[in-house]
């Protein structure tokens, strides 16, 4: 077993269990934030699409693709195929990609351009999609609404890497 796949499943899973629910929000509540956090819950989901298609394009050596907005809210559609996008190019990278020597990124927030080692690139990419993920499930609970399980033992055992062997 790969993982850096294996954690690269688990963000795209906990990605769609994540919109799953956010799905069913109006917007009223996705334009809800609370303090400490990114900001609004679909500001939030678009900033974490955007970051992961962002990351990927910084690992292949390509250009950024132009964000999504994150207001007004995009919608559901074009957020969904950013996130399919993107998770689909983090797991190849996971997958098929050398994680050995370094990238070179261009960066505005400071303005400069770094070098660093690839695979601390993908430890980011998975930092950044946790992190924020949380935040939106704490939106979400001060708003009386269940968040999904997105930990890792939900990933072990919805992708059957559980295996009971005793009653």
């Amino acid at each position: 077993m790969n993982l850096l796949v294996e954690l690269f499943k688990h963000n795209t899973m906990m990605n769609a269990r994540l919109l799953e629910v956010c799905r069913g929000l109006t917007d009223e509540q996705l334009a809800s934030t609370v303090e400490g956090t990114y900001g609004t819950i679909g500001a939030t989901l678009v900033h974490v699409a955007g970051g992961q298609q962002s990351y990927a394009a910084r690992f292949f050596g390509g250009e950024r693709p132009q964000r999504l907005a994150e207001s007004p809210f995009p919608g559901f559609d074009a957020l969904t195929s950013a996130f399919d996008e993107g998770n689909r190019l983090l797991e190849h990278a996971a997958a098929e990609a050398d994680t050995d020597g370094y990238v070179t990124i261009h960066d505005d927030d400071p303005d400069a351009t770094w070098r660093m080692h690839r695979s601390l690139l993908l430890l980011q990419a998975i930092n950044h999609g946790t992190e924020h993920r949380s935040q939106i499930a704490t939106i979400l609970t001060q708003l009386g609404i269940t968040a999904p399980e997105m930990d890792g033992w939900t990933f072990f055992f919805d992708a059957n890497h559980m295996e009971k062997i005793n009653d």
